[in-house]
């Protein structure tokens, strides 16, 4: 029976299992780690977004006769009577180091017929741009805000698709928040600020009339680049608009971003120093192999074998090998994240700090990723040992071995 040369590779690692099964065995404990590195790490860095989306803006920008309680003020903004241009906006997200951009509009309900509640603090934001309102949601109808929705704070008493309505202008509860542990924003009704605009246009004819709000914004949220200077960006603020207030959190939500970019950088790092050591322990393994099969390959030499047959011979046995061990290792990979999920994972929650492990999709890309990883690594891993033996001539090959 005439065998392949992929056959012929099959048949060399039968014949050498447990050489072969060593080989498989260091590249899936390599891999497994891979696996968990890239979960974990990617956990992470998810975990983190999550709390960094919820400590709200680096920068929050008001007009210069706003008196703000600076605790509350970086999370969202308080009540006020004074307004600030809605075309600043544009303005300061053009702005070098800054990140993302959201504005607020603020209100408070009136007591009578118009309002289902008097004396309530309303806030309009967009929830295109928004990074303070949205991850604070719990409990939701659907995946998508709709125009006419609201969110009301954890202790208000409105349940999720009750109708409610502040000037006239009817809301349906979308969304609940978590308990922040911030009154202001634990008792707030957020809405599109489409709707606080809507609501500033009716109140007009009603007995208590809003102050005209049409292109107007109470207060603009600034998140910062990682590594944006704070003093630079506040500096350029004053320049576009003298007529402001702004107002920092000093360096702890941009040193904590700061963290998040050394988490990645740290993955990447692992993960490259994992594949240049697996790339030279193949590359040394099959060294040793080509050396101690110097006779046979140059049999296949003189019985008609070509040195591309050799090169892929050598290769072929690297590929099976190192994909073998590679699904082998995300299945290990598999066990260590159950054993993690049990003990530290379970641990963090317990001391009530929150890790989230990334979707499954992402996981199933994860194990896509290693096994291409792994498939490079076997290519050029055993790249120049199978050039070496490709060129091996066979009369020089038989009698050095003999």
């Amino acid at each position: 029976m005439r065998l392949s040369v992929f056959g012929i590779a099959v048949e060399n690692i039968k014949a050498r299992k447990l050489r072969y099964a060593i080989i498989m065995i260091g590249i899936s404990i390599v891999t497994g780690i891979l696996v968990l590195t890239f979960i974990l790490g990617i956990g992470a860095i998810y975990s983190l977004q999550k709390g960094l989306s919820r400590l709200g803006a680096d920068l929050l920008v008001v007009p210069k006769e706003s008196l703000v309680n600076l605790k509350s003020a970086l999370i969202t903004g308080e009540p006020s009577s004074f307004y600030l241009d809605d075309t600043l906006v544009t303005r300061i997200r053009e702005l070098p180091g800054v990140k993302r951009v959201s504005a607020q509009v603020f209100l408070v309900s009136a007591t009578g017929e118009c309002c289902i509640l008097g004396n309530s603090f309303l806030i309009g934001f967009n929830p295109q741009d928004d990074f303070t309102v949205l991850p604070w949601v719990r409990d939701k109808l659907s995946e998508k805000f709709p125009e006419d929705g609201a969110i009301v704070g954890h202790d208000t008493p409105w349940k999720l698709g009750e109708t409610i309505f502040f000037y006239n202008v009817p809301l349906r509860v979308w969304g609940k928040l978590e308990r922040t542990g911030i009154g202001i924003y634990d008792n707030a009704i957020f809405f599109h600020i489409n709707k606080a605009y809507e609501m500033s246009d009716k109140s007009q004819t009603g007995p208590v009339p809003l102050k005209p709000m049409r292109g107007k914004v109470s207060a603009i949220l600034i998140q910062l680049e990682p590594g944006a200077k704070i003093p630079f960006v506040v500096f350029s603020i004053f320049k576009l608009d003298p007529n402001v207030k702004v107002v920092t959190t000093g360096n702890i939500i941009t040193e904590a971003r700061q963290i998040l970019t050394g988490v990645i950088y740290g993955i990447f790092a692992i993960v490259l120093a994992l594949i240049v050591s697996n790339m030279l322990n193949i590359n040394t393994v099959f060294s040793a192999i080509v050396n101690e099969r110097l006779r046979e390959i140059g049999i296949l030499r003189a019985i008609g074998a070509t040195k591309f047959d050799v090169f892929k011979l050598i290769l072929y046995e690297s590929i099976i090998t190192c994909l073998l061990g590679g699904i082998l290792g995300v299945l290990m990979g598999l066990i260590m994240l159950r054993i993690f999920q049990r003990s530290w994972i379970f641990y963090l929650k317990l001391v009530n700090i929150p890790f989230t492990l990334p979707p499954i999709w992402i996981i199933l890309l994860i194990f896509i990723a290693i096994l291409l990883i792994t498939f490079v690594i076997s290519l050029f891993g055993a790249y120049l040992p199978a050039r070496r033996a490709s060129e091996v001539l066979p009369y020089d090959a038989i009698r050095e071995v003999a």
